[in-house]
């Protein structure tokens, strides 16, 4: 898997090598319009109620995982905790691009691969997510996922800017999007900033008709190794570390609970319910700080992708 979470934030609007996206009168009124290198003056974003205007994203401190004889002691947190988001769509809905039909007859036909997003990020408030300089997502909250779009397969970059002050561009990279295939990339908290992960939505095989499947995935950047059990204990997802992604496994349809404990000491570190429907494909993202607030949680999503008989 790929390890993409080099990214730098800036730390002060006046810095003179400030990076923006470019603009264009086309561009919808949240994004960063094409053509130019910076924005011409008197085009910042109003800032959110409570915020100040040309406020910054915090980035947050990355603790190194200590050994773990035994439970870590969480302080309590300073402030109120922050609440997941649930979504912005439905979780498999899906925004095509505009099929344009090429003039030449002879040339080959496009592909196309389906994308989403996932705000996993401690200490990173909303998003504004592009596709190149395209604008597909806007105000991504923490603990939200967007829908799947349809894109084009090749190498594509991806762009996240602050929807705060001046369009600021925090994060950029370049991923390559393979045909037919289908992606989540998960912004985490990286070593300078906020970083990205790609994970695949691969196809998983069935075996029973009746049958779901599930996986998990450790985006908490801070947590110890993991394990997460149904209330039967059947499935068992163990020693999960930081981006680590998990093989698919069966699962029941109907109400399943997941208890998600450390691996070492088997120490409690949440627990979730979620209602599985038949022959579909779920993910259980692990988010949060493991020591402080916002406290870990997971993100049950529906993937979109084949189920294979």
């Amino acid at each position: 898997m790929p390890d993409n979470q080099n990214q730098n934030q800036p730390q002060n609007h006046e810095q003179e090598d400030m990076i923006f996206l470019p603009e264009s009168p086309d561009t919808p009124s949240f994004g960063p319009p094409p053509g130019v290198e910076e924005p011409p003056a008197g085009i910042d974003v109003p800032a959110a109620p409570g915020e100040e205007p040309g406020g910054m994203l915090p980035t947050p401190a990355l603790p190194g995982a200590p050994d773990f004889p035994g439970p870590p002691v969480r302080p309590t947190p300073p402030v109120a905790p922050i609440t997941p988001g649930n979504g912005q769509r439905p979780p498999v809905a899906i925004y095509p691009i505009p099929i344009i039909p090429r003039p030449e007859p002879d040339a080959p036909e496009q592909g196309y691969c389906t994308i989403r997003f996932l705000h996993g990020a401690v200490g990173f408030d909303a998003l504004n997510i592009f596709i190149g300089n395209k604008p597909v997502v806007n105000r991504l909250q923490y603990g939200e996922v967007s829908s799947y779009f349809i894109e084009t397969d090749e190498f594509k970059t991806i762009n996240v800017v602050n929807p705060q002050g001046r369009r600021m561009l925090i994060a950029s990279e370049t991923f390559f999007f393979g045909e037919d295939d289908v992606y989540t990339i998960a912004f985490i908290n990286g070593l300078n900033g906020l970083g990205m992960y790609l994970v695949p939505d691969i196809p998983c095989t069935l075996k029973r008709q009746r049958r779901s499947c599930v996986r998990a995935v450790n985006l908490s950047y801070n947590s110890p190794a993991l394990d997460v059990t149904t209330q039967d204990g059947r499935v068992r997802f163990e020693d999960l570390r930081f981006k680590t992604i998990s093989a698919y496994k069966q699962i029941q349809p109907g109400t399943q609970k997941f208890f998600v404990t450390e691996m070492l000491s088997g120490a409690a570190v949440f627990q979730l319910a979620h209602e599985i429907e038949d022959r579909k494909m779920y993910t259980i993202y692990i988010i949060g700080d493991a020591y402080g607030a916002p406290d870990m949680t997971g993100i049950v999503t529906e993937d979109y992708s084949l189920l294979l008989d």
